[in-house]
């Protein structure tokens, strides 16, 4: 199973590297990163950290041109040489579609997580009808079950933060 790490975003500069924005914690995390996928082809990468993104150098693509065809691309890598996780953290990949209780009540599934940048990340909620937006806090004392494929959270800091949209 792969894991999605990056998009791409934009050509940067005449010499075929592109800017990336990440999709882990930090950009740090994958600057490590020396084999990855675009799309289904396996490719050496090289990284360095701007600001909150990454500047990306692909094996093979060579100058703007090549570079601009890449705009939107996802980058991913093989789950097996993806980093460690400690305790109460997950891949993004495995929390959406885990379906959502507040404390005992089903209100639906996780259908995406954005990343935040400078801010904390918004995890989205689609129900019945509504789509809620909510914070990843650790306020909310989200509980996730992989097996049970559920993720719970605090009834009263969830109705703190919740933002619900018709």
């Amino acid at each position: 199973m792969r894991l999605a790490v990056a998009k791409i975003t934009k050509p940067h500069g005449i010499k075929g590297e592109v800017r990336a924005s990440v999709l882990l914690d930090s950009p740090e995390l994958f600057c490590r990163i020396k084999n990855a996928y675009l799309e289904d082809i396996k490719c050496k990468i090289s990284a360095r950290k701007a600001g909150d993104a990454v500047i990306l150098s692909i094996q093979g693509v060579m100058n703007r041109d090549d570079a601009e065809l890449l705009r939107g691309k996802i980058i991913y890598v093989d789950r097996t040489e993806a980093e460690g996780l400690k305790e109460n953290e997950y891949f993004i990949d495995d929390l959406v579609g885990l379906r959502v209780f507040v404390g005992e009540k089903e209100i639906g599934s996780i259908s995406e997580i954005y990343k935040g940048g400078r801010t904390a990340d918004v995890i989205e909620i689609k129900g019945k009808g509504v789509t809620i937006m909510l914070p990843f806090l650790k306020k909310l004392q989200m509980q996730a079950d992989l097996a049970a494929k559920t993720v719970t959270f605090e009834e009263k800091a969830f109705s703190e933060v919740a933002v619900y949209e018709d």
